[in-house]
């Protein structure tokens, strides 16, 4: 049996971690498994490209008219503020390697790669596992709305068309009605990485069009995140050993507005005017730059980090890691921050409340609080008892609910279901066989 999983590229944010860890998981677990991108960085050799495969003739694609035309109207459609479906390698995905897959794992959509239209027709020849990242397949334009509930019933009257993926000319409404349209019937089996984000899209244009749901959280390597020495990570990575450090972790560092680190720079300008306070907040993702805040408080940016484990070492050298998204799906830098023994302290937004447990593994306080925010902060970092046990707990919740494994068996479980399922409903036999089955 053979799964074709499919994302936005193979290295990246949480969903790239996702997707590279079910594509090497479910091999483990005897399932010949691909997976399709629209932008390679590895070299894995199972990850695809949409636009390379040596089982498909690209030539009509690539003639000069065609791509001149395509480009064109992929130009007046963004002009439009419409959402740009222009993909037409999308509608070759079956046959992307070779043999047409008995299911297909549907990651991150959005990202100028995937022609949503083929979403329905693809459903209704094989089986559709649609991951739900974020809330981009049921909303106007946004992965994160942050607040705004308009899509809830069409969009329209968008309150910020520079949310990502942006648009230039409030085409919201339209873009709400056409993805209702294209989803409408589709079938597809709806996987969720948090309670919160499935109670959403059961609210949704999105529901009608899937057939079940299952929630699975997300996973981390539990052998790479894991407590360590914090002095000599610190030691590694040319840290004071005696100075308070928090981290900040998101895919563009400071100027990723989804994460709101506005509010996090608020806050440690509010402990810069405590009297003796020497802090570093490490934010990763940005460029190598020292920010200098006031007194002992500094803001350093120690750019993307590509490596796991490159990761886990900065979560051992910090005291506290920080989150303050104004709404997450899940929140998976928390859950690696807890597994190395870090407490978090976090915006109380969506999925992380489902992640962090407040005062047992973390500080939970309100969205956009930067008083509150620092408060948190400031307590945690002045007491070292209270902030050993949380990390502590952290740790051992961490190990519990978020092993990567799991969420490999989970996930691969819900395939081999969703497969069966859809094709005892087409009124072929059902085929006890799990997907890692071999002939």
């Amino acid at each position: 049996m053979k799964a074709v999983i499919v994302n936005t590229a193979d290295v990246g944010g949480g969903a790239e971690r996702m997707a590279m860890t079910l594509l090497d998981g479910f091999e483990a677990l005897g399932t010949e498994t691909w997976l399709a991108v629209g932008d390679k960085r590895t070299d894995h050799p199972r990850v695809m490209p949409f636009y390379l495969s040596p089982h498909l003739d690209y030539r009509p694609h690539a003639r000069p008219a065609r791509r001149a035309a395509l480009a064109v109207r992929r130009g007046l459609t963004r002009r439009l503020g419409h959402e740009d479906f222009d993909h037409p390698y999308t509608h070759r995905l079956l046959e992307l390697t070779g043999t047409a897959p008995d299911v297909v794992l549907c990651k991150n959509l959005h990202g100028g790669y995937f022609d949503l239209r083929a979403l329905g027709p693809l459903a209704r020849r094989v089986p559709v596992v649609l991951s739900l990242a974020d809330s981009w397949i049921f909303t106007g334009h946004c992965a994160v709305p942050s607040g705004c509930s308009r899509w809830e019933r069409g969009c329209g009257s968008c309150p910020d068309l520079a949310l990502p993926p942006a648009v230039r000319r409030d085409a919201t409404a339209g873009n709400w009605r056409r993805k209702q349209r294209m989803l409408a019937g589709a079938g597809v089996f709806a996987l969720a990485p948090s309670r919160w984000i499935e109670e959403r899209a059961r609210r949704s244009l999105l529901a009608p069009a899937v057939r079940d749901w299952r929630v699975v959280a997300n996973g981390i390597d539990l052998g790479v995140f894991a407590p360590g020495s914090r002095r000599e990570a610190r030691r590694d990575l040319g840290l004071d050993p005696d100075r308070h450090v928090a981290l900040f972790v998101a895919n563009l560092g400071a100027a990723s507005g989804i994460k709101d680190f506005a509010t996090v720079r608020a806050a440690v300008r509010r402990l810069a005017e405590e009297a003796g306070r020497e802090l570093d907040l490490l934010v990763v993702g940005g460029g190598p730059e020292i920010e200098p805040v006031g007194g002992g408080v500094r803001i350093r940016r120690v750019g993307f980090q590509a490596q796991p484990e490159a990761m886990a070492r900065l979560y051992r050298a910090a005291d506290v890691h920080v989150h303050s998204a104004r709404e997450e799906t899940f929140g998976l830098a928390a859950a690696e921050a807890m597994a190395c023994g870090i407490p978090v302290v976090s915006a109380s937004s969506g999925g992380i409340e489902e992640v962090v447990r407040h005062d047992r593994t973390g500080v939970l306080v309100a969205p956009g609080d930067s008083a509150a925010l620092a408060s948190a902060l400031g307590g945690l970092l002045d007491d070292d008892a209270r902030r050993a046990r949380l990390g502590a707990a952290a740790a051992a919740d961490a190990a519990r609910r978020f092993d990567s494994r799991r969420m490999v068996s989970e996930t691969h479980a819900w395939c081999v279901e969703a497969a069966e399922r859809w094709r005892a409903t087409r009124g072929a036999p059902a085929q006890a066989a799990a997907l890692g089955s071999r002939p």
